[in-house]
């Protein structure tokens, strides 16, 4: 998603006339406010430092996923081609196949262990993108402007430290990779393809891991609600039944 200006406060927005009001004696069309953007970034950086990652509440879901031997499942390729290419086939066949060489990239570096740094996230972006990249000047905003991801002072640098701190803490996979999926989501660190970027990081931790990625539509479709940490432990949750599969405690939110 793109950063882009928001609507100014007082804004009035005109709706278009539809072509039979042209029959019509001209009179001025209705008036809407447009809405105030709701910000996004400031609750989910409350919740992550509310939760306990080491997921409690999760502990079976999470031991039937530990169990499932990693193996390369082509998840990421069939949401690639099955969804987000098709739904952006006026950018041409040069997006996916950028896309598929960050994959690469990303699933190189979960392979030889090395620690995860904003200066490798920032390096796959640029691949991703075509072009150099790095961390948002200003805010960023989604959804027609709704929704809104503030930028301040330093948060580059908080990003930076948060994202490497975190990698660097024992956690289970999916607890790493629900936790940096959701900071890519809503930090909303690039100027553009923060959804892909955290569909690729999603993947490198659970590789990291050593565990199988499972079918991403449902991880991507999950509405996602800043700073609701029971929320953020049912996306955990659905990620890790996901992996699990029939092996789950529960069968519920497991894709068939």
């Amino acid at each position: 998603m793109t950063h882009r200006r928001a609507p100014k406060p007082g804004v009035f927005v005109t709706r278009p006339r539809p072509c039979w009001a042209s029959r019509l004696p001209s009179c001025p069309g209705p008036r809407v406010k447009a809405p105030a953007a709701t910000e996004q970034l400031a609750p989910h950086r409350e919740a992550t430092r509310a939760l306990d990652w080491a997921l409690p509440a999760l502990r079976a879901d999470l031991a039937a996923a530990a169990r499932q031997p990693f193996r390369e499942t082509g998840a990421q390729e069939d949401f690639l081609h099955r969804h987000d290419a098709p739904a952006h086939e006026t950018q041409g066949p040069a997006r996916t196949e950028r896309f598929e060489r960050a994959l690469a990239r990303v699933r190189q570096f979960a392979d030889a262990g090395g620690p995860l740094t904003f200066a490798r996230m920032v390096e796959v972006q640029s691949e991703l993108l075509g072009g150099p990249t790095g961390f948002r000047t200003g805010d960023a905003y989604a959804w027609g402007g709704a929704h809104r991801y503030a930028h301040a002072p330093g948060l580059e640098a908080a990003f930076r430290e948060k994202v490497e701190a975190d990698a660097r803490e024992d956690r289970h996979p999916v607890a790493h990779a629900t936790r940096l999926y959701l900071d890519l989501c809503f930090f909303h660190p690039f100027p553009d393809g923060n959804a892909r970027a955290a569909r690729l990081w999603l993947e490198y931790m659970l590789r990291r891991g050593r565990l199988p990625t499972p079918p991403l539509a449902p991880v991507v479709l999950w509405p996602k609600h800043p700073g609701d940490a029971v929320n953020y432990t049912r996306l955990a949750r659905l990620l890790a039944r996901s992996i699990a599969g029939p092996d789950a405690p529960c069968r519920n939110e497991v894709p068939s």
